[in-house]
């Protein structure tokens, strides 16, 4: 872990950002992107430890009934995709590159590797060959679906899934 990211392990009141992400405004909207090339597995955000019960649509669904508030600071603004290159670490409430990202590249996540349902449902602009398309949460995907994301979602999603809690199909 580098200098600037001393100490991320502890409870924070606001979110830790990479120097090598910014905040963009681009035809549609908000979001981060690299300002230099990032290797797999670095760390781009620790997000605040800020928490509420109820979902909203800039919360990160961490259990029933803890969502990682939005403090409309830079991890508010992480566009969803289907095939992204970060990934949230629920564990450290930190985001990492899951593959390298250049320069210009926007940073994304996958939303339905932490939503169970949804604050507000969407249709996914990703582009991606395996595109979700509407994007309700993880509890609206078929089991095929559910599994491809097996690897990544959060842990409370983890025990959703070993409970045996229904799928859309």
């Amino acid at each position: 872990m580098t200098r600037e990211w001393e100490g991320c392990e502890a409870p924070r009141p606001r979110s830790l950002a990479s120097p090598k992400i910014e905040l963009r405004t681009t035809g549609l909207g908000r979001g981060v992107f690299a300002t230099e090339a990032i290797a797999a597995g670095e760390l781009l955000i620790a997000v605040a430890h800020v928490f509420v019960a109820e979902a909203g649509q800039y919360t990160i669904q961490l259990d029933d009934d803890r969502h990682q508030a939005g403090t409309g600071e830079i991890d508010d603004f992480l566009n969803h995709a289907c095939e992204p290159n970060a990934a949230l670490d629920a564990e450290r409430l930190c985001f990492v590159a899951v593959r390298p990202l250049a320069s210009g590249d926007e940073v994304t996540f996958n939303y339905l590797t932490s939503e169970w349902d949804m604050a507000a449902a969407f249709e996914c602009r990703c582009g991606a060959e395996r595109c979700f398309g509407t994007i309700r949460g993880y509890r609206h995907l078929s089991r095929e679906q559910q599994d491809s994301l097996a690897a990544a979602i959060t842990p409370f999603l983890r025990r959703k899934r070993a409970s045996g809690l229904p799928s859309a199909a």
